[in-house]
């Protein structure tokens, strides 16, 4: 300690304690409290630096977990390790331990069992009360029946019990006596008789399905690495020598895929389906489907990199120190090689992807028909791989001898040629495979899920897009050799292409090798060429675009560039339709100093067709050539043709010719894709990544590149138009990071686990809006782990401090995430994550401390590509809320001359779509009562339908010209008015005009969306507006349109003579004549996305279910399985009991922790979980009793064990058996009452015994479980329901009822109140209309309102009901109507029932119109100024959620 006493020194000298003490706030030092376990602690705080002898916390006051402290009688302590079983370090194997008195409570470590784990656990065997001696998991060299894993082996001795695979052995380690082969490696122990048959193709069984799976599993794995090995290999070419090293890894890969091939075949070989024993069969096979889908998620992006190494194998070979022959002709034929093992590993994997899911149907579903189809099916794919097998026997053969000329140094081309050819012909054979397989795989993929394999399917399915999205993204060329075509799979939503229609792909000719002919390159249209088509073709050494819209053929033929001027390199070429108009663009590279060329000719369709029709069912996409089954129109039936072609995109989706649905005459060997020079091209010469809102890019280890330190800094330089978007996101168990786009600003979101929860940075400041389609970079920078500062643009914009913890993070996803982690870890487990999108967008680079990764090197990188095209920052569409407009200005001429069209959907009757005034004189575009209306100076020209309200997409042409006005709508309906003479002249003014709305047009503005515009300008040519660059934008959202298409049945009849009636009126003149089954469509569906085999249980008034027919089955043991998903801290799932409750069986949460418990004759086994699963995520829970003895399992990892004292004695209870929650004063005597009532969560996959329980025979309050978000209030369901209140409330003469609203159906009862059958009042909503129905005992009257804004437009809407003696008083928002009753009107009876969202049909009144439940949320009920609370209801009956809605 330095004494500041000094007078001298007091301003220059430092405090300093010595060690052992701090320096305290008034300058003092104090000696630290570590309790004898540190030796420093840090200045004002205290807190100790460094705890020693496992001790933790700030002042080292406690013990590490697996560490009990023992006090000394001074009061100073040392921590001694668990007896779990023994307080020895060796033997000391819990997670965890605490003690209550003198009762100790050890947590196990994975692996060992009991309450002091004295015991191994299931598949693991040991002997832990031996000092040194450990559990340790069974060898079964993976030879063990899946089935049967919790008595794998010998729990001491570790031998194996259950060998299957045709194995036997202490380990499973060697074939059973009568069969022969690998048992460890290969796995093929088989008989001689069945190899034989099998190589014979004759027919065999299905095996033992489980088995299948998890071989394949092992060979997804394994090919997996085996892709690992070829893409590092190629990667790190660099010389002739090196081939040496790559030979032994090619010789490994056909020596695995032989086996692999050998394995699926011996697998198959003799086990009947009518003999497989189905033990627990739909836990395995979600498992098995999980595993699959787990190990196969980036496969196949791991093996295009192996592909996209062309470039790498140029630039190291210009480095080689040899010939440059011999290293040019190693060099192309290792990358034919890798392309070969590319194509026939990708192939592999998808069938054994097919085989997993014909095995998961098959599993799930044992009808004769469908096993007759799995196993006919399976039988062909095996048949076909046998055939392949016999194809790489040459392959193995020619990788040998080329090893051994490697070894002696003998570069022998025909050595590599030879391998080459055999590799081509066994990808060959599979190419023809794989189109049948994948067919087959459509067929299982578009059936309706059935039973428990709908989440299996769902999985597959997500599996497949992966797979597929992908593929679209290969940016690698394939080369024509004249006979050869591609058909590429059609784009996904036709309606898209009707309006515009663009394709870009890059093409190489060479002239001087092969002469320039008339030649065929691409078709899209139907398969005879006879309806709507368009292509592109070389025609007298131009280069042309032929399209058809109905009529006669366009050509329009690029003479400015002759193809034979081109360059032997790629050029890039772009064909675009907007309606009638086209164009072909042409871009040539930069060749050494010269500047790229760019190259445009334009053309249009004579008539007034404008739009694209494909149909869904008889359309192909071609490429190259023509297939035998296809027939071109004349303009195209062209030769094949002759050099490279590589798809970019079609319209703004990337598009890749290796998304492929068939091959015809391809020879992806033979003719080997060309070299495209990456950064030819401008646009392309930064390097950029596409993320197209489903993609991601996952960097895992973060610290391999640079170290989380004092400061952490992230940086991404990101352009985009989007609103909404995933910048970057971390997520590690509860702790998340996320850096996103909302609506256009930049918001921050982060918890670590902070006391006081997430913190969150957001602000409307302009610097954080980047969504203006313009690069920005944006930094994260963490300071000293409590301080979080962001830049924009290296201009500090904000920052802010949290609790000082350290980044719990390794990985980090770009752009976006995978579905586990959006939907699982952050709507489950943080609300304030729900909203998460992907990015749409471009991002030049992401760094971590300063040091940039290569996304698309990243192996977990999904579905992102390289570049980005111009088109990717244009904002087609725009979505107008009713109260806003864009606005721009521009050289145009309505009043003379003009041509303008766009795309529009909407569900509102009116709105202004285009305007534009020059002094008094107004042109306009609108919809008016559902009609197309064009407007000028007065001049209006209507169509014909008056249905274009309808949420559906409609195109609209207008134009004017001297002679006339004309509008036409989807090419159909033709509209034109003879156009007044006048004298006036176009001038060159830019003038104003207004899509959407206008600040000075008496029509009501738009709402619904706008696409695809176009307008004739004088100072260029026709194409698609870009919204983007308009000046004013007013309350409009330039993304995609949120507007929903109705269902087919639900359109509004025209009910313009129902607004013409009085407000008041009795039932003969009611207004509403159309029938119930034609509701008004909705904004928001009547069915939110919901998460399948789950219910939703609300936690208030006795919500619950219950089952009958399981007291009798469960007498002496039973075994209960289900999966939870709950934010409630206490809540009774399940219960059974007898009529006295003496008897009984629950499983229900205390401060979030899982209790199971049962009566045991006069005792009670209580079994209560360790850690809380009250966390909003799905767990998996089965509890087990036999006799006196509980088992509780969580997530199959924790296993807890109890018993009770005595002889087994059965469980007697009686039906129903209740899940959720119990009737009123039951379940108190056994369960305390806080656990009793409160559980609000969702429960899913009930099973008893291995079997579900479907059907509920009673469900009061209960509805599915949705997967959105949910907000507060009462959720009525499609299914049906109602809420009876008690007895307090007064419905009679004289009272105020208020409610909000917000509908999804527009038709349903919202409040019955019934005294008798000639005394009531209804308030329900019919066609958009709401409608209060009142009968006073003499006769019934009515008024009804119909909302400016429509009552099923998504919004809340708040109705008031007050009746006044004989006046009934109904307002909807702002307006209101009144009738008048009689004057002989009885009081209604104050204690007469009041149903809410639906009645029994028995009270309901004869006349309504709609008698059918209420759909949508209601919230904020008062009844005289008092607020109705459903939680105090007297029923809650049907499918009614209380306290929850869910989002939209």
């Amino acid at each position: 300690y330095v004494d500041s006493s000094c007078s001298c020194l007091v301003v220059s000298l430092l405090q300093v304690c010595s060690r052992g003490f701090f320096l305290s706030e008034q300058e003092t030092c104090l000696p630290c409290n570590c309790k004898g376990h540190a030796d420093s602690c840090e200045d004002i705080t205290g807190i100790c630096i460094e705890c020693q002898d496992h001790t933790v916390g700030d002042f080292c006051e406690q013990c590490e977990d697996r560490y009990l402290p023992v006090f000394h009688p001074d009061g100073t302590f040392v921590c001694r390790p668990c007896a779990c079983p023994l307080s020895f370090e060796s033997n000391n194997f819990a997670t965890h331990c605490d003690k209550r008195g003198n009762f100790l409570r050890c947590v196990c470590q994975d692996g060992y069992a009991g309450h002091y784990c004295e015991r191994c656990a299931p598949g693991y065997y040991g002997n832990p009360m031996e000092m040194g001696n450990s559990c340790k998991k069974c060898d079964c060299n993976g030879n063990s029946d899946p089935n049967l894993i919790f008595n794998e082996c010998n729990n001491v001795t570790g031998q194996c019990l259950n060998c299957w695979g045709n194995t036997t052995g202490d380990n499973c380690e060697r074939c059973a006596p009568g069969f022969y082969g690998d048992a460890i490696s290969a796995k093929d122990c088989r008989g001689r008789c069945h190899i034989k048959n099998m190589m014979n193709s004759k027919p065999y069984h299905l095996p033992d399905c489980d088995a299948c799976i998890w071989s394949l599993i092992g060979d997804i794995r394994q090919s997996n690495k085996t892709l690992d090995q070829v893409r590092n290999s190629v990667l790190n070419i660099s010389t002739g020598a090196a081939a040496n090293d790559r030979l032994k890894y090619y010789n490994y890969t056909a020596h695995r895929l032989q086996v692999s091939t050998l394995k699926s075949q011996a697998v198959y070989g003799n086990v009947h389906p009518e003999n497989v024993v189905f033990n627990e069969e739909c836990m395995l096979v979600s498992l098995c489907c999980n595993r699959i889908r787990s190990d196969a998620n980036g496969h196949v992006q791991k093996a295009l990199n192996a592909l996209n190494v062309y470039d790498n194998i140029v630039k190291n070979t210009d480095d080689a120190n040899i010939t440059a022959l011999t290293t040019l002709n190693i060099s192309s034929s290792t990358h034919d090689v890798s392309i070969s093992i590319f194509w026939f590993l990708l192939l592999f994997h998808l069938v054994c992807l097919f085989v997993c899911v014909c095995v998961c149907v098959f599993i799930s579903d044992r009808t004769p028909n469908r096993l007759q189809f799995t196993q006919k099916v399976a039988e062909g794919t095996l048949n076909r791989s046998a055939e392949v097998l016999q194809m790489m026997t040459p392959i193995l053969k020619k990788v040998e001898e080329w090893d051994s000329n490697m070894k002696n140094e003998a570069y022998s081309a025909a050595a590599f040629e030879h391998t080459v050819l055999s590799a081509g012909k066994a990808v060959e054979d599979l190419s023809e495979i794989m189109p049948e397989l994948l067919s087959k795989l459509r067929v299982v993929e578009e059936k309706k899920p059935a039973n428990n394999v709908s989440t299996n399917i769902m999985k597959i399915r997500e599996l497949i897009a992966q797979a597929r999205s992908v593929a679209k993204k290969v940016q690698v060329s394939m080369k024509f050799n004249g006979q050869s075509s591609v058909e590429v799979h059609p784009h996904s939503n036709l309606d898209e292409l009707k309006t515009v229609t663009s394709i870009s792909f890059y093409i190489r000719v060479d002239p001087d090798k092969d002469p320039i002919e008339d030649r065929f390159l691409l078709y899209l249209g139907d398969k005879q060429g006879r309806k709507d088509y368009m292509g592109l073709a070389i025609k007298n050494d131009n280069l042309v675009y032929v399209y058809n819209l109905g009529g006669e053929d366009v050509e329009i033929p690029l003479s400015s560039k002759p193809v034979s001027s081109w360059p032997p390199v790629f050029n890039l070429v772009k064909v675009e339709r907007l309606g009638r108009h086209g164009k072909v663009f042409l871009t040539v590279p930069s060749q050494d100093t010269k500047a790229e060329q760019k190259f445009i000719q334009k053309g249009e369709a004579d008539g007034t067709e404008s739009l694209f029709d494909l149909d869904p069912k008889d359309n192909v996409f071609i490429v190259g050539g023509v297939p035998p089954d296809v027939k071109l129109p004349p303009a195209l039936s062209l030769a094949p043709f002759v050099g490279c072609i590589e798809l970019e995109t079609l319209n703004s989706d990337v598009i890749s010719l290796y998304n492929f649905k068939q091959l015809h005459k391809m020879d992806v060997v033979e003719s080997m894709p060309c070299p495209r020079h990456k950064l030819a091209f401008s646009q392309s010469r930064v390097t950029s990544y596409l993320f197209d809102g489903n993609g991601f890019a996952l960097v895992n280890s973060i610290e391999r590149r640079g170290k989380i330190g004092i400061v952490t800094r992230f940086d991404i330089e990101v352009r985009t138009v989007a609103n909404n978007g995933i910048l970057f996101l971390m997520v590690n168990e509860a702790n998340f990071f996320v850096l996103e786009l909302k609506n256009g600003f930049l918001r921050l979101m982060y918890d670590f686990g902070f006391t006081n929860g997430p913190v969150i940075m957001e602000s409307n400041l302009a610097k954080l809006q980047i969504n203006d389609a313009r690069y920005h970079e944006v930094s994260v920078i963490y300071h000293h782990s409590k301080k979080i500062i962001l830049l924009v643009d290296k201009s500090h914009v904000k920052s802010m401090e949290n609790e000082k913890k350290p980044l719990p993070f390794s990985d980090v996803y770009i752009g976006g995430a995978p579905s586990s982690i959006l939907l699982s870890s952050c709507m489950s487990h943080r609300p304030e994550m729900s909203s998460l999108v992907g990015l749409k967008g471009c991002v030049k680079g992401f760094q971590f401390q300063k040091n940039l990764f290569n996304l698309l090197e990243e192996q977990g990188t999904i579905g992102i590509s390289s570049g980005c095209p111009e088109e990717s920052f244009m904002s087609r569409k725009v979505y107008f809320t009713g109260n806003g407009y864009l606005g721009s200005t521009a050289k145009i001429s309505p009043f003379q001359s003009f041509e303008g069209g766009l795309n529009f959907k909407t569900l509102q009757s009116n709105g202004l779509l285009f305007y534009h005034r020059d002094g008094l004189d107004e042109f306009s575009l609108s919809v008016e009562n559902g009609a197309v209306v064009l407007q000028s100076k007065g001049t209006r020209v209507r169509s014909q339908k008056k249905n274009y309200n309808d949420g559906r997409s409609h195109f609209l042409v207008a134009s004017v010209t001297n002679q006339k006005y004309e509008l036409v709508i989807d090419d159909k309906d033709k509209q034109e008015k003879k156009k007044p003479s006048s004298t006036s002249q176009a001038d060159n003014v830019p003038k104003t005009f207004y899509y959407g709305g206008s600040p000075s047009s008496s029509i009501q503005n738009f709402t619904g969306c706008i696409s695809y515009a176009y307008i004739s300008r004088q100072d260029r040519e026709i194409e698609p507006e870009d919204f983007q660059g308009y000046h004013e934008n007013v309350q409009v959202s330039l993304q995609d349109c949120p507007l929903e298409r109705p269902p087919a049945a639900l359109h509004n009849k025209d009910s313009r003579e129902s607004s013409r009636r009085s407000p008041g009126h009795s039932r003969k003149s009611y207004p509403l004549d159309v029938l119930e089954t034609e509701a008004a469509s909705c904004y928001l569906s009547s069915r939110p996305r919901v998460t399948h085999h789950a219910h939703h249980y609300s936690g208030f008034a006795h919500s619950r279910q219950e089952y009958s027919g399981i007291a009798s089955v469960i007498r002496d043991e039973s075994h209960f399985s289900l999966s939870l998903k709950t934010r409630s801290a206490f809540g009774l799932i399940f219960y059974l009991a007898d009529e006295s409750e003496q008897n009984f069986m629950a499983l229900f949460l205390t401060h979030g922790r899982l209790v199971f418990t049962f009566s045991s004759g006069q005792n009670q086994v209580r079994i209560q979980s360790k850690e809380k699963y009250s966390d909003g995520q799905w767990h998996d829970i089965i509890f087990i009793r036999g006799g006196n003895i509980g088992r509780l399992i969580i997530d199959g990892l924790t296993v807890l064990e109890d018993r009770a004292p005595g002889a087994n004695i059965s469980l007697l209870v009686q039906d129903p058996l209740y899940v959720g929650g119990v009737p009123s004063d039951q379940a108190i005597k056994n369960i305390q009452k806080m656990s009793v009532s409160g559980f609000s969560g969702c429960v899913r996959s009930l099973q008893l015994n291995g079997r579900w329980l479907t059907s509920a025979s009673h469900s009061f309050g209960v509805t599915p479980c949705y997967e959105r978000p949910s907000e507060p209030g009462t959720y009525f369901t499609e299914e049906g329901g109602y809420v009876l209140l008690d007895d307090s409330f007064d419905f009679g003469s004289r009272f105020k009822m208020v409610m909000e609203v917000r509908p999804r159906v527009a038709l349903g009862v919202l409040l019955h109140a019934f005294a008798g059958e000639k005394e009531y009042l209804t308030l329900y909503i019919y066609q958009n209309q709401v409608v209060v129905v009142v009968n006073n005992g003499v006769r019934e009257f009515s008024t009804y309102v119909s909302p400016r804004q429509e009552i099923c437009d998504g919004s809340w809407h708040k109705i008031t009901v007050i009746r006044d003696g004989k006046v009934v008083q109904l307002d909807v928002d702002s307006e209101g109507n009144h009738v008048v009753g009689s004057v002989h009107q009885t009081a209604q009876n104050s204690s007469s029932p009041v149903f809410i969202g639906g009645a029994p049909d028995s009270i309901l009144p004869h006349s309504l119109l709609s008698r059918r439940g209420y759909t949508g949320c209601m919230r904020n009920l008062s009844v005289n100024e008092s607020p109705v609370s459903f939680s105090k209801a007297a029923l809650v009956s049907g499918a009614v959620s209380v306290g929850k809605c869910p989002v939209s």
